[in-house]
């Protein structure tokens, strides 16, 4: 039998999800999979991270993350770290999850109970963003900030759709946003002016699955998609080769892979890290390569 630590942020729709790790922590109980459990609840921003951090690996067989990308970023910031290898298990309770929905994690009691009793578990990389790691995604540009400046309150209002409009009030100023930017990706060096680029260790981003059509998470790779600047109409047509999935394909994008990205940009920008404000331009970005270890649903 196992034990197991739960690092739960209960701002993330407090009695739904209660509800739901209590029925996983009552089946898991009776079927004699856990043991013992020891329940962590977050007040404040980093308290994941320390409680991940200084926690004794010795004492559990892995560790449970319970709330939206932000806090399995702290967890994971955590373990990385503190160089930890047990297995995370990731019970998403956020907005947008696209970490958890990119691994298939299951959303029922019975599919997180099952996926717990197989005890699957993959390696992943993790990117290291100058002082910060990012699980998803690293991001900056036009709309990029929309996650970190919708408010919780608007969150739990209208969910996921919360993000869209805000997106929309800020279209005019968003469709101005023009980046200079300077990369170099391992040993190749070049400049674009564009939109927005992301730097994605998964092919999720802002809830829209296949952005990036070829990134794995135990690649040894990161993938970084550069939208550039161009008229409306060409955006409205990379809209279209999106639906169609053929958008890596586009004049508009400029995409590569590699172990170390390094940009800067004619402007101070913030970067969105798994979803919330993080560090500012210029950036350093190295592949952290099979560093954590995952519970994942058998095939």
């Amino acid at each position: 039998m196992k034990r197991c630590l739960i690092i739960i942020n209960p701002s993330s729709g407090k009695h739904i999800i209660q509800n739901k790790l209590d029925r996983i922590i009552g089946q898991l109980t009776l079927q004699n999979i856990v043991e013992h459990f020891e329940i962590f609840y977050t007040k404040k921003k980093d308290d994941a991270y320390y409680k991940t951090r200084d926690c004794d690996e010795n004492q559990y067989d892995f560790i449970m993350s319970v709330g939206g990308d932000g806090t399995l970023n702290e967890v994971i910031s955590g373990m990385v770290d503190s160089h930890k290898k047990i297995p995370l298990c990731i019970l998403a309770a956020g907005t947008v999850n696209d970490f958890a929905n990119y691994l298939n994690i299951p959303n029922s009691v019975n599919g997180i109970v099952e996926m717990i009793k197989n005890f699957n578990v993959v390696s992943s990389d993790v990117g290291k963003i100058n002082n910060q790691y990012f699980i998803n995604v690293a991001a900056a540009g036009m709309f990029s900030d929309i996650s970190f400046v919708v408010s919780k309150e608007e969150k739990k209002k209208f969910g996921p759709l919360a993000y869209y409009f805000k997106g929309m009030t800020q279209l005019p100023q968003q469709l101005s946003t023009n980046l200079h930017l300077n990369v170099t990706v391992d040993d190749e060096s070049f400049e674009e002016d564009a939109y927005i680029f992301a730097i994605t260790n998964t092919n999720r981003v802002g809830g829209f699955d296949g952005i990036i059509p070829f990134a794995d998470i135990n690649d040894g790779k990161l993938d970084l998609v550069i939208v550039k600047r161009c008229s409306v109409t060409d955006l409205i047509a990379l809209i279209k080769d999106y639906r169609f999935g053929k958008h890596d394909k586009s004049p508009f994008i400029h995409y590569v892979q590699g172990q170390h990205i390094h940009i800067t940009c004619d402007q101070d920008l913030t970067m969105d890290i798994d979803g919330e404000e993080g560090t500012h331009l210029p950036i350093d970005v190295h592949n952290l390569q099979k560093s954590i270890q995952l519970l994942v649903p058998s095939k």
